[in-house]
This record gives C-alpha cells, sequence and structure tokens, in this order.
C-alpha cells in the first residue's frame, strides 16, 4: 500500500509540476523569439531607409559602410538588390544561395518575410529575415539579414534549465512530503494491525478458526496488502471474540444446569435430616436450608441471564402490546401485592403503542420489576405502569414507544442508582433498605436479566428517582409500524381509565 500510495502521490506531484513548468517554458520561448525577431525587424527598417535611395538612383551613401560594419559587429550577413539596375550589395553571403534567392524573391513580390515563428534550444542556427524596398506598391529592390539564433538559443537553453532544475526540485520536494505523508497515513494502520495480530493470538478459539480463513468473506478481495490483513485479523478476532462469549454463555448455563442435581439432592438431605437435628443445632440446619434456597435461586437466575443475554436473530420481528402484557402481569402478581401491601395501577389509553419485543421477553421483564417492588417498596407503595410514543432521540422520524414502571415506595440511595443493575449487587448490602425492616437478600442478578433482556430487543433502559420519592424503571423500545397498533379491550367514553390490581 506505501508503494502504491507513494507512486499516486509522485505521479499527481509530477503532473503539477508539469503543468506549471511546461506553458513557463514556452513562455520563456516565446518571449526570447519575440525579442529576437523585432531586434531584426528594426535592422532590416533601418537598412531598407538607408537602401531607398541606392535602388532608386545608385547612390550607396552610407548604405556600404553600415553593411560592412553590421557585418563586422553582429557577423550576421546582409544582401541588398536593385530592380532598378543597381549593382548588389553581399556582405557574409551570396546571392546565390537557396535561402537567401528564396527570400528575395519572396520580398520583390512585396511578401514581408520572416520565417521565425517559435526558437527553441533545438532549432536552426541561422534564420532568414527579407523586405521589399519601396513604397505601396512600388517595390524598388529588397534587404536580406541571414540572422544567428546562437544567442537566442542559448539565452532559452539556460531559462529552460532554470525551470528543468526548479521543476526537479519540487518533484523531489513532492516526492519527499508523499514519503511523510504516506509514513503519517500508514503507521497507525500498521500499529493497529501488529497489536490486533497480539491479541488474536492471545485470544482463546482462534486455533479452531485459523483453517478457515480461505473462506472468510474477504478472501479472494482486491485491496492494499495492509488493509486485507487488517481485515483478516479482525475476521479473526470477531470469530473467536463470537465464539468465546457463546462457550462463555453456555459455560454458565451448563455449570448452573450441572449444579441442579447436587443442589436438589443436597435440599433432600437437608429436608430429611431436619427431624433429626437436635435443638442446639436446629439454628444452623435452618440457616443451611436457607442458604441452599438461595444457592438456587442464583442458579435459576444465571440460567435466565444466560438465556437473557443471546443475541436475537437480525430481522425478527417480534412486537406486543406493553399494556396488554404489563395488565396480564399485574393480575398475576395480585396476590403477593396483597400480601405486600403494594398497589397495581396499568394506565390505559384508547389506541395503545405496540412495541418491538416479545411478549415473552417483556413478560420476564416485568416479573422480575414486580417481584423487587413487593420485596422491597416497602407497604403502602402504589406502582404505576403507562405506555408512551416519542421520537428516537437524535431523529426527527424515527419513533419509539416507553414503558415506564414508576413507585412511591423506599426507593433506592443515590449512590446506589447507577450500581442495582450490576451482576450479584444487592443495595442496602443486601440486608435492609429501610430502617427496622430486613429485607430477603436476593440474588443481585434481577436488574442484570432486565437489563440483558431490553439491550438483546434493541432496548434501553432507564433508572432514577422518582419526584417525591420511589424508583422509575423506564424501558425504551422500538415502535412497531403504526398500522400494527390495535386497541385493547373496549375502551371507555374517558382515555385513561387504570386497570388495578393488589391493594393495601
Amino acid at each position: 500500500m506505501r508503494t502504491r500510495l507513494l507512486v499516486v502521490l509522485a505521479v499527481l506531484g509530477a503532473a503539477v509540476v508539469a503543468a506549471f513548468a511546461f506553458p513557463l517554458a514556452v513562455s520563456v520561448a516565446e518571449a526570447r523569439t519575440r525579442e529576437f525577431v523585432l531586434s531584426r525587424d528594426a535592422d532590416l527598417q533601418r537598412f531598407a531607409d538607408l537602401a531607398d535611395g541606392y535602388t532608386r538612383n545608385g547612390t550607396p551613401g552610407l548604405l556600404r559602410e553600415e553593411a560592412e560594419a553590421y557585418h563586422a559587429l553582429y557577423g550576421e550577413a546582409l544582401a541588398v538588390v536593385s530592380t532598378r539596375g543597381s549593382a548588389p550589395i553581399t556582405n557574409g553571403t551570396s546571392l546565390e544561395a537557396p535561402i537567401v534567392s528564396e527570400a528575395i524573391g519572396r520580398a520583390l513580390r512585396n511578401e514581408r518575410s520572416s520565417a521565425v515563428e517559435l526558437v527553441t534550444p533545438w532549432s536552426a542556427g541561422t534564420a532568414v529575415f527579407a523586405k521589399p524596398i519601396g513604397t505601396g506598391a512600388q517595390v524598388n529592390g529588397a534587404v536580406v539579414i541571414v540572422a544567428s539564433t546562437e544567442s537566442a538559443r542559448n539565452d532559452i537553453s539556460r531559462g529552460w534549465l532554470a525551470i528543468g532544475i526548479g521543476a526537479s526540485a519540487a518533484v523531489i520536494g513532492f516526492g519527499v512530503l508523499a514519503l511523510v505523508v504516506s509514513r503519517w497515513v500508514l503507521r497507525p494502520l500498521a500499529e493497529v494491525s501488529a497489536r490486533m495480530q497480539l491479541l488474536i493470538k492471545s485470544l482463546p478459539f482462534v486455533a479452531l478458526n485459523s483453517g478457515s480463513t480461505d473462506d472468510s468473506p474477504s478472501a479472494g478481495r482486491g485491496g492494499p496488502p495492509e488493509l486485507r490483513a487488517l481485515s483478516a485479523a479482525f475476521q479473526t478476532m470477531d470469530t473467536a471474540v463470537q465464539t468465546s462469549a457463546a462457550a462463555q454463555r453456555r459455560l454458565v448455563a451448563d455449570t448452573a444446569h450441572q449444579l441442579r442435581n447436587p443442589l436438589a439432592a443436597l435440599q433432600l438431605r437437608l429436608d430429611t435430616l431436619g427431624p433429626r437435628v437436635q435443638e442446639e443445632g436446629r439454628r444452623s440446619h435452618e440457616r443451611a436450608v436457607g442458604e441452599a434456597i438461595r444457592l438456587e435461586e442464583i442458579l435459576d437466575d444465571l440460567l435466565a441471564l444466560s438465556v437473557a443475554e443471546v443475541p436475537r436473530p437480525k430481522g425478527a420481528t417480534h412486537s406486543c402490546t406493553p399494556y396488554v402484557v404489563a395488565a396480564e402481569r399485574a393480575d398475576y402478581w395480585h396476590e403477593m401485592a396483597e400480601e405486600a401491601g403494594v398497589t397495581f395501577q396499568v394506565l390505559e389509553s384508547a389506541k395503545e403503542p405496540v412495541a418491538r419485543v416479545s411478549a415473552a421477553d417483556l413478560e420476564q421483564i416485568l416479573d422480575v420489576l414486580f417481584d423487587n417492588i413487593c420485596k422491597y417498596s416497602g407497604s403502602g407503595t402504589t406502582v404505576t405502569i403507562s405506555t408512551d410514543t416519542t421520537l428516537r432521540p437524535g431523529s426527527d422520524t424515527g419513533r419509539r414507544t416507553v414503558l415506564t414502571v414508576s413507585d412511591n415506595g423506599a426507593g433506592v440511595a443515590d449512590a446506589e442508582l447507577q450500581l442495582i443493575s450490576r451482576r450479584f449487587y444487592r443495595g442496602g448490602s443486601g440486608s435492609t433498605l429501610t430502617e427496622g425492616r430486613t429485607h430477603p437478600a436476593g440474588t443481585g442478578l434481577g436488574l442484570s436479566i432486565v437489563e440483558a433482556l431490553v439491550e438483546s430487543n434493541g432496548g434501553h433502559l432507564e433508572l432514577r428517582h422518582t419526584q417525591g420519592g420511589g424508583l422509575t424503571v423506564e424501558l425504551a423500545f422500538e415502535a412497531a409500524p403504526d398500522e400494527t397498533a390495535r386497541p385493547v379491550s373496549e375502551p371507555g367514553p374517558e382515555a385513561g381509565r387504570t386497570a388495578e390490581a393488589g391493594g393495601a
């Protein structure tokens, strides 16, 4: 990739330099050619004025002396011919020379001729300039100068050499810049690739999947070798991480499942041992039974957590009406709510929104939340369950369905609000949340299961304090299309009636 990047940058740099250097070189040559032609045209005009009297009456005047001085000073040949019988004057050339005779012929035909278009370092060594002598249509003769282009060619060569040196320096500068830029761009990529290679070597299950590299999606694709290597390393790491995560979930589930049998045997032995325990050991026996029950609860929650963390299939279209599920679960928890002194209120509207979450997952989420409320919120607590549809944050069109479970019970401390969804964390040190009341210890996995179920369904969980005291749990899921929304039971004439379960 570095070689290709250098080549591309070098070619672009050379093209830019050439785009400036070539017009500049042409401009230098044109300027020097224009200067050369103008100076020779001025010399022609001066000799034409001197030769005008000679061609008409044969009196040379200063013509011969000027012609000889010009030839001696500049080394350029000069010829003057007359159409009225005066003898021709030549210095450094002969009228028999083809280029001179052709130029004289054009001039006598009243054709002013300068055969120089653009002088270059490889142009001819001489250039012929001819001018008719006379006025109007009357041609009395012609003057011809055979000029040397050596000085002009040397000047142009020096100008082009300077341009070439500048262009070469610019190309070298572009090359150095391209090298620096390529290293600057590719160094982080190389570091990421190297670190990723080290990382994947430390991951489990890499050896199991290393033989399938040729079958990866990037196999056979083009592109720079550095990016292909990085893509292959990333795919290997992705496969290893997914395999490791799946193995971890299986390990948790299998461990919890395998521990059920010895735990059941232990509980059976404890139950059998109960009648034979003497009075001084009964308290220890009861504690052992309690710990066995708690261990069973932990295993059940571990199994539920491992299932909750399994990603849902992409493109799944499970949906449900949260109000229906909440009302059904509130009715199910009616007896326990009465025993705990808790009242459930499920608010209903004429048309309930539909959420993209399976009914089974939402039932499990509400079961965990209702169980926690009954255990920890305290007697006299009122729980309000409501649903609403709001815009997705940062979107003007996307909508989400929000299910809110709010209670006015004991709540949690500020320092524990962000901790209670952590695994195995139990608020109030796992013993008490309100003064004078001892709570069941629990497993510390309930809200972790809720969070895993919400996230696996593409939702968002938010915990906050209820205004006036208590805890509010907000579950936000992607809203199903409006046409799938369906009214629940026959709504009354007033919107916002409530379904209540339980009582103080």
